[in-house]
């Protein structure tokens, strides 16, 4: 419900619509700004990854975004695709350091809205944090998330090579055998924590020099630890580049006591758990999670990375191919292009500089045994005890917590690694005073500008960059971004650190423009200058200090629990080397020193000839076409192939971008925040007790049904579990618009898209307060408003007049002899810079990753009467005024019902007034009850059969190298078989890990390689991706029905005591304790929203599971899944890169385009819709 995606540049969702929610969902539209304060909550609500956020629209469209994903067999989700950043994301804003691009310390929670836009990267395309190196970025289905190294495990480690490797691991071992059984000293039993943290920490240290925040929690259900080194790619050899990051890898394929190459990652999965890993510039961190009864198991095998890796010589060479892979993965990628052109503007002398990533090249796979050598010595100088911090949570008191670390950790190479020291800056001087132009690869435009400034190390606790990023990110009335919105020129901004370093960080203002904003750069580049003068001139002023002071206070202290211990485990573990062990939870959030001779040192190195600008534009393209382009110095970045080229900023242009407008610009400084609450005073009953404060999902209690009309339906539940001020007020109204075509579904979209601009400068201020709204719409329209209680009522009174507003404002902005008024142009301005962003995603379409594509046109094929993106851009790309605007408006809200749910810090009452406000917005439109919603209807494969769509997809891209293959095979509808449910659950569960141990690990078929389980509707069945360059999709098809006969095997053979391993996973899984109320709020949304009304569902779903037996699964599989089987539906997405070299699935009935899948769909049936739900009576008042 709240707006938690870092801006639609951090993460990419499996698209259908790949442009709609970024155009329309306020959640995900804007700068990065809006996740102020909701970016911890992003990891329990967003499962997303990739480039660019793309939510999934209505239709083949919809969006894959109740934020945690599809309800599907037996309470299992088909969650979106990983992020493939949030989590070092995490780890570095919290602890005030940067992964790339990114995050100042206060951004991890602080409602300061400079501090969170600091996310967005160089140049606003793709990755938050290219120089991340988070492993494996994959899509997660089932909600089994692999290690982000993905290691290949393909052979078994014999014992005697195990042996034989690891001489040097045993050798550290014995010279710290004598400490590992030494008392630790206890650093800080006195963690500061907000008051309403139950939860008991104590830092300890250990005799090797190990630091570690024991956390001991009595309820949680999952217990998590991470451990992150002071050591990453900034610390490779100059003759192996890469070999950080490959050691990364490296550590997950076998230690001297557990040589199994999957021991690890299995034990894991088989009890509820999964792993990831991280290699940033200078810090490393690996984590995982586990169920509460298992976390001295899985303690054990994640202590023995650091105590006795293997380095087995097995794995040497498989696991170059798979970092080759992952290498060519990025090279298609904006992010990573980007990126690499930003670290050809460094020093040459400074580790910044060089490749990280690795491939066959740089790691020596020519000399495969060299390199285990290299990665042997490099282990045993880095990776040392005081180099190392670690977090732990488990529900075992604080003292059983440090016996087990002292007896895993204590045998760790003690030592402390050496000190970061680089022999110069990363942009000393000579490096500054300059403009890159780069070229993307999709149409995108921007501009990056970027300013040296000291490490971010130096000044934890007064966070300089915060307040500088507050005032430059800033989108209130009068600030850059609403003086470029007015022009037509700016699509988000943001400020904060691009880069952060031990030695500095590179702060940028980084825009993203619209197609006239871009032919106004040069004017676009004064107003910038205009406004960073402005904030220089007005000096260190206090007040904005203090203000931000008290959101990010106001953040801690009513800071809700991390809903993955992981993510709280790894936040902890990076803050750990940056704070004190008192502050290790709140120094991300503190300003405790105001220093103004501090700010003004920052200030005064904001000028135009001491920065480094990055201009990014489809437009050079043409340029570097052209056969003098060597000569006017254009050049392609060496490792992944980007054209750019560079210059000094000539005198002209300084003159210019000195020279300030004056008065006439409107650029103004923001007015103190109204939004700032001050009432945080609890609705609920302070005697609640049982049922009324569990947070257990199968006892939750379900919300209330307190009003009922055809027009109406009102769900409430005031909060007694998790005593936060925050509320949630979740509004879907079901029209017939998206029925009536396309270009009324892109005008609607579009009225949404205008209306949401309209309002952003007066929302900013709430969004930097922690309160968020969204406007959306797929086949229906979707309204939120989410955050502390005190002021939502006037930010959702605002917004649902201003719908009504801007559809009169359109109405009446033509007068007589065609005359516009002054509002009417302004909102023609808007209308027009919204239809081309949205033009522009269209577009983007063919350069998104194959298996996004593949899922696009797979929703097509399965979700039916869907319109498909040629069809928007058709209609969109017709002229649309303001008067089509609002018929739009008026027709797409005519005949509505709404569905309300208020849920959190409100009454009954409360809830009713909240209500009757949505009914007065609608009914101002013009709205009256709509008779019948219609419901999607969803494809039912044919049994027996298997239908194959093949996209040529080099042809329309032809940088795209990978292919991709995916294959759903359908099983039958939730909910109508509780047995049915629960077998298919574990069959994808297991699925997850054959799948990835078959096809990634031992045929290296490609980097993302994923099995779980797929759901589009009411209707679920198994998901299989693979996407690389290995084979063809034909073949890559072959090898997947190869796996899938192996698996039915597996299955059948599976001992009576695995299959209940894995079973209790699912349940420990689903019955997990929820950490914060958002989570309550998406559950119980999730059947509201869908009309399904089955708010016991995670109940009925256990009880299913605790009941199944594996004859139950393996009849299934027999019956659904297995070639041959008589119900088997088969449908398989095959997507073509360059690699595939033309090799194509031959035969009849192959699909290629949508008028193929609508010739299709009308030979088949749809599956039956399930039956309407009885409403339960209105509570009486």
């Amino acid at each position: 419900p709240s707006r938690t995606a870092p801006g639609r540049f951090c993460f990419l969702v499996l698209s259908r619509e790949m442009a709609a929610a970024s155009r329309l969902s306020a959640g995900f539209r804007r700068s990065t700004t809006r996740i102020a304060g909701f970016v911890a909550a992003a990891a329990a609500s967003v499962a997303a990854s990739r480039t660019l956020l793309r939510a999934r629209s209505a239709g083949s469209e919809h969006r894959l975004g109740q934020a945690t994903g599809f309800v599907v067999p037996g309470g299992a989700t088909a969650a979106a695709p990983e992020p493939s950043n949030f989590r070092p994301l995490l780890a570095s804003v919290a602890a005030g350091s940067s992964p790339a691009s990114g995050g100042i310390g206060a951004a991890a929670a602080a409602h300061a809205a400079g501090a969170a836009k600091s996310l967005l990267t160089l140049a606003s395309l793709s990755l938050v944090a290219a120089a991340i190196r988070l492993r494996g970025r994959v899509p997660r289905l089932a909600r089994l998330t692999r290690r982000c190294s993905a290691p290949t495990s393909g052979a078994k480690a014999g014992l005697a090579g195990a042996k034989a490797s690891s001489g040097a691991s045993r050798r550290g071992a014995t010279a710290v055998s004598a400490v590992a059984t030494a008392a630790p000293t206890v650093v800080e039993d006195k963690v500061r924590a907000p008051a309403n943290d139950q939860r008991q920490y104590r830092v300890l240290e250990l005799a090797n020099g190990m630091q570690v925040l024991l956390t001991s929690d009595a309820t949680c259900d999952s217990a998590a630890a991470a451990l992150t080194v002071r050591c990453g790619t900034f610390q490779d050899t100059d003759d192996r580049p890469g070999l950080a990051h490959f050691h990364e890898h490296m550590l997950f394929l076998g230690t001297e006591k557990y040589p199994k190459e999957d021991e690890y990652t299995r034990y894991l999965s088989e009890h509820g758990g999964d792993s990831n890993a991280f290699t940033m510039n200078e810090y490393t961190t690996y984590y995982f999670k586990v169920a509460s009864p298992h976390l001295e198991g899985a303690l054990d095998r994640f202590s023995q990375f650091f105590v006795g890796p293997t380095f087995d010589k097995g794995c040497v060479e498989r696991e170059m191919k798979a970092v080759d892979s992952e290498s060519t993965n990025y090279s298609t990628e904006d992010g990573w292009r980007l990126q690499q052109i930003m670290k050809a503007t460094a020093a040459p002398d400074h580790p910044f500089f060089r490749f990280d990533v690795g491939n066959l090249g740089t790691l020596g796979a020519d000399d495969p045994m060299g390199t285990r050598q290299k990665l042997i010595d490099w282990n045993k100088e880095h990776y040392q005890a005081g180099a190392m911090r670690l977090a732990v949570v488990g529900r075992q008191s604080l003292e059983d917590l440090e016996q087990l670390t002292v007896t895993q950790f204590g045998s760790v190479r003690d030592g402390s690694g050496p000190a970061f020291k680089y022999d110069t800056l990363p942009w000393p001087k000579e490096k500054l005073g300059r403009v890159v132009y780069c070229v993307p690869l999709k149409e995108a435009r921007s501009i990056s500008v970027c300013w040296a400034l000291p490490s971010a190390d130096k000044q934890l606790f007064a966070k300089p960059e915060t307040y500088m990023a507050h005032l430059l990110g800033h989108e209130g009335m009068g600030s850059l971004h609403d003086v470029l919105n007015e022009r037509g020129w700016v699509d988000q901004l943001s400020a904060g650190p691009s880069q952060s370093f031990s030695d500095g960080q590179l702060f940028a203002v980084s825009i993203t423009l619209t197609p006239e904003g871009d032919e106004n750069r040069e004017n676009v580049m004064a107003l910038l200058f205009e406004w960073v003068e402005l904030v220089r001139q007005a000096g260190p002023r206090r007040e904005v200090f203090e203000e931000i002071a008290s959101l990010n206070e106001i953040s801690f202290a009513h800071k809700e629990e991390s809903p993955a211990n992981d993510d709280f485990a790894v936040s902890a573990a990076m803050s750990l080397h940056k704070y004190p062990a008192a502050e290790v939870l709140r120094g991300p959030f503190a300003l405790d020193e105001w220093k103004p001779e501090v700010v003004t040192e920052y200030l005064k190195a904001l000028t135009p000839d001491n920065c480094l600008v990055f201009l990014t534009s489809s437009a050079f393209s043409e340029e570097v076409g052209q056969e003098d382009a060597k000569v006017k110095g254009w050049q392609n970045e060496e490792w992944y192939g980007a054209p750019f080229r560079e210059e000094p900023i000539d005198a002209d242009r300084l003159a210019k971008w000195k020279l300030a407008e004056g008065g006439e610009s409107g650029l103004a400084l923001p007015m103190p925040n109204p939004f700032i609450p001050t009432d945080f005073s609890l609705r609920g009953d302070p005697a609640a007790s049982g049922l009324m404060v569990t947070k257990l999902p199968m006892e939750v209690t379900p919300p209330t049904l307190i009003c009922k009309t055809p027009y109406l339906r009102v769900w409430q539940k005031t909060d007694n579990a998790f005593k936060t001020p925050r509320q949630y007020v979740l509004a879907h109204i079901h029209t017939p618009v998206y029925d009536k075509g396309p270009r009324e579904v892109a005008l609607i979209r579009l009225f949404c898209s205008v209306v949401y601009d309209d309002l952003n400068a007066y929302a900013y201020d709430a969004s930097c307060a922690g309160l968020n709204y969204s406007l959306d719409f797929s086949d229906s329209f979707s309204m939120s408003c989410g955050g502390f209680s005190h002021k939502l009522p006037e930010l959702l009174d605002v917004s649902l007049s201003r719908l009504r507003e801007v559809a009169e404002d359109c109405e009446v902005a033509e007068g007589e002899g065609g005359a516009v008024s002054e509002r009417g142009m302004e909102l023609l301005s808007s209308l027009e810079v919204q239809r081309q962003l949205l033009i522009q995603d269209y577009k983007n379409l063919t350069r998104e990753e194959p298996y996004a594509v593949g899922s696009y046109y797979l929703g097509q094929t399965m979700l039916r009467d869907s319109w498909h993106i040629e069809e928007y851009l058709s209609a969109i790309e017709e002229p649309v005024t303001l008067k089509d605007l609002a018929r739009a408006a008026r027709e797409g809200f005519k005949k509505t019902q709404v569905e309300l749910f208020v849920h959190g810090n409100a009454t009954v009452a409360e809830a009713k007034t909240m209500a009757d406000r949505v009914v007065e917005g609608f009914s101002a439109l013009g709205s009256e009850p709509l008779e019948e919603v219609s419901r999607r209807k969803i494809t039912k494969l044919t049994a027996g059969t298997s239908t194959v769509f093949e996209y040529d997809l080099a042809a329309k891209n032809p940088a795209q190298e990978n292919c991709c293959t995916q294959n759903i095979y359908q099983v039958g509808a939730v909910g109508v078989d509780a047995k049915r449910d629960a077998a298919l659950s574990v069959i994808c569960h297991v699925a997850s890990t054959s799948c990835y141990q078959r096809l990634r690990t031992e045929e290296q078929l490609g980097y993302i390689v994923q099995a779980g389980v797929w759901a589009e509707g009411h209707v679920a069945g198994l998901n299989v991706i693979v996407q690389g360059k290995s084979l063809p999709p034909r073949e890559v098809d072959q090898r997947i029905e190869a796996w899938l006969a192996s698996y039915q095997k597996e299955l059948e053979d599976m001992s009576a005591e695995d299959f209940e391993n894995n079973v209790q996973a699912l349940l420990s899984d689903r019955t997990q304790r929820m950490a914060r109320m958002a989570q309550e709020t998406n559950k119980h949304w999730g059947e509201i929203n869908s009309r399904r009304y089955r708010f016991d569902r995670t109940a009925r779903g256990v009880a299913a599971l605790k009941a199944l037996t594996k004859a139950d699964c393996v009849a299934l599989f027999r019956e659904t899944l297995a070639e041959g089987a008589p119900e088997r539906r088969k449908f398989s997405s095959r997507i073509l890169g360059t690699s595939a070299n033309g090799v194509r699935t031959e035969g009849e009935g192959v699909l290629a385009n949508v008028e193929d899948i609508r010739a299709f769909q009308a030979t088949v049936e749809s599956w039956p819709r399930l039956p309407d739900v009885e409403l339960p009576d209105v509570a009486s008042p």
